[in-house]
């Protein structure tokens, strides 16, 4: 009888977060622009975002401020390659986030948003609905 209740609420809570994925909120973070990029801006890799890590491509998350941990590609000897920026992620929004160096051969730089744009066919507002106190983080595919 007690593994039978075990299966149940394992059942309910995989229907219950496969549910949440597929309502997570419109709203990504892309670290590789799919536009030319200015002068000493570069692509970078998003490591981790609010701790999680383990990202392939845009990252899908829901509304709010996130730390978001990004690496440069290119990096030059003797520079951090990883570095922390803050993100207020607004609802149907996308995020494009690059490393800026003053020059090619500074080893300093800083990440940024470099750009961001509405998500077509979403709605602000149910976005936020579907939100609500979550942090949603995936990996998009």
């Amino acid at each position: 009888m007690k593994s039978l209740i075990k299966v149940a609420v394992a059942s309910a809570l995989s229907v219950a977060f496969l549910g949440a994925c597929t309502m997570a909120p419109l709203s990504y973070l892309n670290g590789n622009p799919d536009r030319p990029l200015p002068n000493h801006e570069y692509p970078v890799q998003i490591v981790a975002v609010d701790q999680q890590a383990n990202f392939k491509g845009p990252v899908q998350i829901a509304p709010g401020k996130h730390n978001v941990l990004v690496q440069i590609s290119q990096s030059l000897a003797g520079a951090p390659s990883q570095k922390m920026l803050v993100v207020n992620v607004q609802p149907c929004t996308r995020y494009y986030i690059t490393a800026k160096k003053d020059s090619i051969m500074e080893n300093n730089w800083e990440p940024k948003v470099f750009d961001s744009e509405n998500v077509g066919g979403c709605d602000a507002s149910e976005e936020l609905k579907k939100a609500g106190a979550s942090s949603i983080v995936t990996a998009s595919r």
